[in-house]
């Protein structure tokens, strides 16, 4: 009885088990098109090409959107050299102590080779020695040598150095002196006949021998004043083989512009600022002279200087 008691209330009330479903099912299909056109409406793409995400939740018959955005990330500021610019900034490092170390050989030795050089060949000629003859070189070579030795002694006893240290180096750049000092003159003359005087050739063929004579002179400094007599001088080995021929190039540029202190000789564009002439005093041809080979030392070492790191011969003495 009262199951139809119970049914009998539903058809009264006009519904049905199958009309409930229905509406029920159409509630939660407007329920979820609802959530869609939430979700569809606020998913934007953000200016950092990442999504919000956005969830929707229901408490009662309200939609609540809760928004997941992401952090945007911050720029990271560092603090660091690039290793290229630490790279670049040693070089320029050591670029600038080779410049700092050729103005003090030209200082201390270069300028005084072609001051002694000059200031010899004078005191040879009253000696009656003619240019041509062996004993007018040997002159020449021992004047430059004793010029070079001094200069250097005093230049750096001047800053404080070790005496022993320094007259050891004083030898042994003046053995090498004296080789390219006393070639200088007898293949000058060989190089002026060749090419008929021409400046360009005659200073190009000096530069190549007599840097040549003064490689030998320093090679055989080290066999005689490190070796042999025990001397603050380094031995022969690999390392200051390349050194010494890295410096005997630079000295090669001195004698090669050296030449150009005759201004007799055709094509010589250095002619009227160190061309030593007749009328000039004995001093001032042979400051002439001393700028004429500090020049040509100070172009070649120039150029140099600008080598890689282990590629310049001063690099052995900047450790």
């Amino acid at each position: 009885a009262a199951s139809c008691d119970t049914g009998k209330t539903r058809r009264e009330a006009g519904t049905s088990p199958v009309l409930e479903v229905q509406q029920k099912t159409m509630q939660l299909t407007r329920l979820a098109l609802r959530s869609s056109r939430s979700f569809s409406k606020f998913s934007r793409k953000n200016r950092y090409g990442q999504y919000s995400l956005l969830s929707t939740s229901t408490t009662g018959n309200k939609l609540q959107r809760q928004s997941k955005s992401s952090a945007v990330p911050m720029a990271k500021m560092s603090t660091t050299v690039p290793p290229e610019d630490a790279i670049s900034s040693r070089q320029t490092e050591l670029v600038g102590k080779r410049f700092k170390l050729t103005a003090e050989v030209i200082a201390s030795k270069i300028f005084w080779a072609g001051f002694g050089w000059q200031g010899s060949s004078i005191i040879a000629d009253q000696m009656g020695f003619t240019a041509e003859s062996m004993n007018f070189a040997l002159t020449t070579g021992v004047g430059e040598a004793c010029a070079v030795v001094t200069g250097h002694t005093l230049f750096y006893l001047a800053k404080g150095s070790s005496f022993k240290q320094e007259i050891a180096t004083a030898l042994w750049l003046g053995t090498g002196t004296f080789c390219s000092g006393t070639a200088w003159q007898p293949v000058v003359n060989a190089l002026v006949t060749l090419t008929n005087n021409n400046f360009p050739m005659t200073g190009a063929g000096t530069m190549v021998i007599c840097g040549s004579a003064f490689y030998v002179g320093l090679r055989l400094g080290r066999i005689i004043w490190g070796e042999t007599f025990s001397m603050p001088i380094a031995k022969r080995d690999y390392e200051n083989l390349l050194s010494d021929a890295g410096l005997s190039v630079a000295i090669g540029g001195a004698t090669g512009i050296f030449v150009a202190c005759d201004p007799s000789m055709a094509m010589n564009i250095f002619a009227s600022g160190i061309g030593v002439l007749d009328t000039d005093s004995n001093i001032v041809g042979m400051c002439k002279a001393g700028i004429a080979t500090s020049l040509g030392y100070g172009m070649v070492q120039s150029w140099q200087n600008f080598f890689p790191k282990g590629r310049n011969w001063m690099d052995l003495y900047l450790k």
